[in-house]
């Protein structure tokens, strides 16, 4: 027995039906329809790793962070530095931040959402934002006299290198030797 299905068109009364027009204008044809938005097109190698990195800083906040020489247990988490009083002059509830933002990725790349790869660039901005700010500190901290003018040094002659080399391009190439048809183009 041949399958036989009817379709019947059901027709909004306010819309037209090819060709006429209705109350709210013509009916728009088939084709011209939204198209449907696309899954995400980060292939899934890409999402696993970034989930899994996600998982690595939400497991490596409760491993050992800070080294304690002498001391029998090892070293400090993130979750005993998170109890502990100050934190590189940080307050140590700011700790907390690497678990959210490693729980927040791995949802986000896991779950297959577009802005996955926005969230681990953030996360990572974050992360190393507040690593450099950490590092400054201590920098600044531990630091005499001599090394501020060892590094300010650096620094200067970092900038006298790179000016002299430009003033130097810019003076070989306004004596650069001109070209045959430029030499005989001047001669006529």
């Amino acid at each position: 027995m041949a399958n036989t299905t009817t379709e019947t068109k059901t027709e909004s009364p306010l819309l037209a039906s090819s060709g006429e027009s209705g109350l709210l204008g013509p009916k728009k044809p088939e084709s011209a329809k939204a198209p449907k938005p696309a899954p995400s097109e980060v292939p899934i190698v890409l999402r696993a790793l970034m989930g899994f990195a996600g998982l690595a800083l939400l497991v490596g906040f409760f491993f050992p962070w800070v080294r304690n020489v002498g001391v029998v247990d090892g070293g400090q988490s993130g979750l005993a530095l998170l109890t502990g009083a100050t934190l590189g002059g940080a307050p140590p509830v700011s700790v907390v931040v690497v678990p959210v933002l490693g729980a927040l990725l791995a949802v986000t790349a896991f779950m297959g959402f577009r802005y996955a790869a926005y969230v681990a660039i953030g996360v990572s901005v974050v992360l190393f934002g507040y690593a450099a700010y950490v590092f400054f500190l201590v920098f600044i901290a531990h630091t005499a006299v001599g090394l501020w003018i060892t590094t300010g040094s650096a620094f200067v002659t970092l900038l006298l290198g790179a000016g002299t080399l430009s003033w130097m391009r810019r003076a070989a190439t306004s004596k650069a030797p001109k070209s045959l048809s430029e030499t005989s183009s001047e001669k006529a």
